[in-house]
């Protein structure tokens, strides 16, 4: 009966993160995965390796992510009820701005600056 608003705000404080870690982490699986299934020119072996450790950088960058989204779920989320509903709102917003920076633009920016330096990537 009304909660909505307030639901979505405790829940996805936390989530922002979280979730986002989550999907990024079975995308990291799916690299392995394509390294096995569809090697190209490379030996599968090679294939699988190039894979994993594609996934294996993925996973290690999201290692803070998982700590911070575990921090916020222990001592924010449940005080959520108490803080006004802006603090929680900058919360979500600030975590989809990082997550849009450190795994869309961070990443974007390394591949430009190591093409035109023509080491790739």
């Amino acid at each position: 009966q009304g909660v909505l608003r307030e639901s979505l705000l405790t829940i996805w404080v936390h989530g922002t993160l979280e979730i986002s870690a989550i999907v990024i982490a079975g995308a990291a699986g799916l690299a392995l995965g394509r390294g096995m299934l569809f090697p190209g020119t490379y030996t599968r072996m090679e294939s699988f390796r190039r894979g994993a450790m594609l996934g294996l950088k993925v996973v290690i960058g999201l290692v803070p992510v998982f700590v911070v989204a575990g921090f916020l779920e222990s001592f924010v989320t449940r005080h959520a009820l108490s803080v006004p509903s802006f603090v929680s709102a900058s919360i979500i917003v600030l975590s989809l701005a990082f997550l849009i920076g450190y795994f869309i633009l961070l990443p974007r920016h390394v591949q430009l600056r190591s093409s035109e330096a023509g080491t790739g990537p």
